[in-house]
């Protein structure tokens, strides 16, 4: 394992120690310049899990929600409920409400989004507290336990002090399963959007998981 790097117990490598990063305009810029491919994912994104539950949730939180085009598609498909958290008060779509970091965490919901969000929090723990019937999130794809150090030293996902944690789809579904979340489907459809010109995948997992102690 490369230095200031370590793997838990649940097969998740995590950055030892890091320096704090700055989410600010300037950061989001990169993903407004993404917009074309952002609109389709924040839609892509939804119709997978409206696929999965069957009906249209009641509530939608999403932690994470840079340039908002998934709850701006939440909101044109009509779910009455939604809000967003994000380290900086980035603009919201209309209809949506911004939540501050305690608030969400206490509050009920029936959806809560995490697309490539999990990396960046520090502590995860924060999954045991969320008070959510469903979790759906994208995760940069780790092939450390397959290919090695050379192969995660090179990386371009790797992002030190930016993303802080690495999964592989068992040790997703291993961190899940210890907050109370049961695993309901996993995939790689993002790569169809998010793969560079002659790079190989997968690179991007999504799971959507369902929690065993509120689940309808």
């Amino acid at each position: 394992m490369l230095n200031n790097y370590h793997v838990d117990e649940l097969g998740i490598i995590h950055q030892t120690s890091w320096l704090p990063k700055v989410y600010d305009n300037e950061y989001l810029s990169y993903y407004e310049g993404l917009q074309d491919r952002t609109i389709k994912l924040g839609y892509q994104r939804l119709g997978w899990i409206l696929g999965l539950i069957g009906h249209l949730p009641d509530s939608t939180l999403e932690i994470g929600y840079g340039t908002g085009t998934f709850l701006e598609a939440a909101t044109i498909a009509g779910i009455p409920h939604c809000s967003g958290y994000d380290i900086a008060k980035y603009p919201l779509p209309s209809n949506c409400v911004f939540i501050e970091w305690e608030d969400a965490l206490f509050a009920s919901w029936e959806v809560t989004a995490l697309f490539d969000v999990l990396e960046h929090i520090p502590d995860l723990n924060f999954l045991g507290t969320l008070n959510t019937t469903y979790i759906a999130l994208a995760v940069p794809y780790c092939h450390w336990h397959y290919l090695g150090d050379e192969w995660f030293q090179n990386w371009r996902m790797r992002l030190p002090d930016e993303h802080l944690h690495h999964f592989n789809p068992d040790s997703l579904i291993a961190l899940l399963a210890h907050h109370g979340y049961e695993c309901k489907n996993l995939n790689t459809f993002e790569d169809g959007l998010r793969l560079r010109e002659g790079e190989q995948g997968p690179n991007i997992i999504c799971g959507f998981f369902q929690s065993t102690k509120l689940a309808k």
